[in-house]
């Protein structure tokens, strides 16, 4: 009884990783937000019901019924919750057709609910109780393994065809180590399910180990994408017209092509106390010595603390002959341009571009004003950049002008604020005696700006959250005692919009250059400000405090390990006094090619050890229990010979086994001896007859 208690709690783990980890990896491919916690205690709970009724519900009419009733009680909840479930599924649809309007002629958006969601767990928690029920069924009721694994591939079918991002790999090698461990224990739940249970939990646990080993060994990270396989992807391309982001068009596109490690909005209502790294990003080289701020993303939309990048909408008005990442000055009145090299230790999805640079690289892909994507995954590149500096701003005002195009209007998108936001900040702006003087000298605003949001507060990491239904904005300005650069950036960008200055939110990284070089951590991090004046373009205006120091690294610093990028949205910069030198862990690294001989390897040892505990299974059925359970047993397994290899069963052995399985009567122990003598002789004649490739199969994954 406790190894049947035993599989049928190893069966309800597996139901409960099936069920949710391909939802995760969905929603990691596709950036759809959810409550993971919520998701998962919801599976357990499926997950229990239907392996009780898998377990002591034994006859197949009441089984039926329950499914009735638990498949009611859930139309019933859907019926109750309808409009956020729609939501809620319209959410997630448009999340894929919006990755996947990059390649394909779809709507990037459609519309059948009566509200936008912005998260998708109850449809998530539905879709997780539908797999619950499916893969209890077809896992504990009717032992279909092969089912089980092909219904889960299908699962994460959408997260591999076209796209470029990957789903979160712990779910997703969750997954196949659970569908392994299941089928080496598949034949064994056939003939004694109540052993079914440790074979699953051993196998399982010897795949966990050995991903956990080689993922350690070799990062993701480290993890190169094969030529051929872009290849593959520009070749289909070219014969079925299928198009790929070319840096310009919509924001949503170029977000799903660049991969969602990069964060399209920063939401200040978790930003609370910050703890350091200090993890090696990447190495700047330099020219000319001094502070250097590298330009992440802009974000242009303030709303309910949160800043988002550009809509659709809005960059469709985006004039294509302006650049921001460029001076709209003409650059023949400077020297030669110095020259900026940035090294990073990933594979970013971003360039990190300085103030200002000279022209766009050819191999760049500006998205908007947005962010330059980085398409070719390039850790290794030379700007040519005309340095700015606070002192020499007003030189560079004084210069003519070659043109702004239509970027003027397009800019006052940069003006938008919430009515509450706007009216708070213009209401702090007076009591501190700071004008409006926008129309005739910008700059004077932007210094009393910049001077008074430095001044509100001290820099500290240890800043609380901001209040509930508070703006932090305006609660950092009235209320807040610290903040670090986050909370000065946002109120500067704030306070600047409410008094007539477009402005933007921006993130990246910002480093002391020394001697020509700085190393650059994840203590780095930093937000600014960026306000439009219409002579020169954006300028980067940071009103951190002034007790903020710039943090100093060297190369003995610890370096990332992280898959793809080291976004820098939401990790601030951190005092200088708390940064130390890590020692460089030297990790030994197994060879791809070595790593694939372990891999084989051991599959080929967990086949063997599979076939050993069948056939010793086998035996312990052939040899236990009383003769007419064992004969049984025995005639199950030679109808399984002669359906493979199809050579009958002799009348006489037929005859004993049938009388064994439908008849009432006793089984002699002469009977006995005649079948279990029989099964040998059979099994070598069905096999000899058999083609290679059938009796390799039969014996290497059926385990006859």
């Amino acid at each position: 009884m406790k190894k049947y208690l035993l599989s049928t709690l190893s069966d309800g783990i597996c139901v409960v990783l099936l069920s949710v980890c391909p939802i995760l990896c969905y929603a990691s491919a596709f950036s759809v937000k959810l409550e993971a916690s919520v998701l998962i205690m919801a599976a357990v709970l499926f997950s229990i019901v239907f392996s009780l009724l898998s377990a002591f519900v034994k006859n197949n009419l009441k089984y039926a019924l329950c499914m009735t009733v638990i498949a009611f009680v859930a139309f019933l909840v859907f019926v109750f919750a309808n409009e956020s479930i729609f939501a809620q599924a319209n959410y997630t649809i448009n999340k894929l057709l919006e990755l996947y309007s990059v390649y394909l002629s779809v709507y990037s958006n459609i519309k059948f609910a009566s509200y936008i969601a912005n998260d998708a767990t109850g449809f998530f928690v539905l879709l997780s109780l539908i797999l619950n029920g499916l893969f209890s069924f077809l896992i504990s009721r009717i032992k279909s393994i092969k089912i089980a694994g092909l219904l889960s591939i299908a699962l994460l079918v959408p997260c591999f065809v076209l796209v470029n991002t990957l789903p979160d790999l712990v779910p997703l090698l969750i997954i196949f180590t659970v569908l392994f461990a299941l089928y080496f224990s598949s034949q064994t739940r056939q003939l004694n399910y109540a052993h079914s249970g440790v074979i699953t939990a051993v196998c399982a646990v010897i795949l966990a180990v050995l991903i956990t080993v080689l993922a350690v060994i070799n990062p993701v990270a480290d993890y190169e994408r094969p030529k051929w396989q872009d290849n593959m992807l520009n070749t289909v391309q070219t014969l079925t017209g299928m198009k790929t982001y070319n840096g310009s068009g919509k924001i949503s596109s170029a977000l799903a092509e660049v991969g969602n490690n990069v964060s399209s909005e920063v939401d200040f209502s978790n930003a609370g106390a910050l703890t350091q790294t200090g993890k090696k990003v990447m190495t700047v080289t330099s020219s000319t010595d001094g502070r250097i701020y590298l330009k992440s993303m802009a974000y242009a939309n303030y709303e309910n603390n949160k800043w988002s990048v550009l809509t659709d909408e809005q960059a469709d008005n985006y004039p294509q002959d302006y650049q921001s990442f460029i001076m709209t000055i003409m650059t023949q009145y400077f020297e030669e341009a110095e020259t900026v090299t940035i090294d990073t230790v990933n594979k970013e999805n971003v360039i990190y571009t300085p103030y200002y640079l000279n022209y766009i690289n050819n191999n760049f892909s500006p998205v908007c004003d947005v962010f330059i994507a980085n398409t070719d995954k390039a850790t290794n590149y030379t700007m040519f950049v005309i340095p700015y500096s606070e002192e020499n701003i007003n030189d560079f005002s004084r210069i003519e002008i070659s043109g702004t195009s239509k970027y003027d209007d397009f800019a006052q998108c940069y003006l938008s604020l919430p009515n509450d936001t706007k009216q708070a900040m213009l209401e702090i702006a007076e009591r501190n005696n700071i004008k409006d003087l926008s129309k005739s000298d910008i700059s004077q605003t932007v210094a009393a700006v910049k001077d008074f949001v430095s001044h509100s507060a001290s820099y500290s990491l240890n800043t609380q959250k901001v209040p509930d239904g508070r703006d932090v904005a305006e609660w950092f300005l009235n209320d807040a005692e610290t903040g670090y650069c986050m909370h000065f950036a946002n109120a500067a960008a704030v306070m600047l919009r409410a008094l007539g200055v477009p402005a933007r939110y921006v993130t990246g990284y910002c480093a002391d250059v020394v001697d020509g070089k700085a190393i650059v951590t994840s203590d780095n991090a930093h937000a600014w400000v960026e306000y439009f004046d219409e002579r020169i373009g954006w300028i980067p205006l940071d009103a951190t405090s002034s007790d903020f120091e710039v943090p100093q690294a060297t190369e003995s610093v610890q370096t990332t390990t992280q898959a793809q990028t080291t976004s820098p949205t939401v990790q601030p910069t951190t005092q200088a006094q708390n940064t130390k030198p890590v020692k460089t862990e030297v990790k030994a690294k197994i060879s791809t090619p070595a790593i694939i001989v372990i891999i084989i390897l051991l599959i080929i040892a967990l086949e063997i050890l599979r076939i050993i505990l069948i056939r010793y299974y086998r035996k312990y059925s052939f040899t236990h229990k009383d003769y007419k359970s064992r004969v049984i047993c025995i005639y199950r397994y030679l109808n399984k010979l002669s359906v493979h290899s199809k050579v009958r069963i002799p009348k006489k052995i037929e005859n004993i086994c049938t009388k064994a399985k439908f008849s009432t009567h006793n089984i002699s122990d002469e009977e006995y001896k005649i079948v279990l003598n029989y099964v040998l002789t059979f099994r070598n004649k069905t096999i000899g007859k058999m083609p290679i490739v059938k009796k390799l199969y039969c014996i290497i994954i059926l385990g006859i």
